[in-house]
């Protein structure tokens, strides 16, 4: 990986709710920019932000995960955060780096709590933020 200048470098995190597809858009973003060459799945336990072996276990994010991303002329870290709200600690401390944010809804679920208070902790701290519908 080349070095980058502070001005290419941007930090976008993932929120939104428990199951939403967070993990999942991640690693669909792995595999369309070519940083891996197939896409893992949370329940095959293999996907590359969902590392550790209790992540694994039970099937969601505990941790939030760093994952660099090469798009064009930048560099993207997309931060991927847990959904449940016994790790929202996680989520706060990300958004003190955010430079964006992106809220996953499934299509499925809708509208979910999750993703209210997502939207509520990027108004507070003025973060730019677009919602991602996931799920169709």
């Amino acid at each position: 990986m080349k070095v980058y200048r502070t001005d290419e470098i941007r930090n976008v995190v993932l929120l939104g709710h428990g199951g939403s597809g967070k993990t999942s858009l991640v690693e669909a973003m792995l595999y369309v920019s070519g940083a891996t060459n197939r896409m893992g799945k949370v329940t095959e336990s293999n996907t590359v932000s969902d590392f550790d072996k209790e992540e694994q276990k039970r099937g969601f994010s505990i941790s939030t995960s760093l994952i660099p991303i090469e798009w064009e002329k930048a560099k993207i870290n997309i931060l991927d955060t847990p959904g449940y709200f016994d790790f929202v600690g996680e989520v706060q401390q990300v958004l003190r780096v955010a430079d964006a944010a992106i809220i996953v809804l499934s299509g499925k679920s809708g509208l979910t709590v999750g993703a209210e208070k997502a939207w509520k902790y990027c108004e507070e701290r003025g973060i730019p933020k677009m919602i991602f519908i996931n799920k169709v």
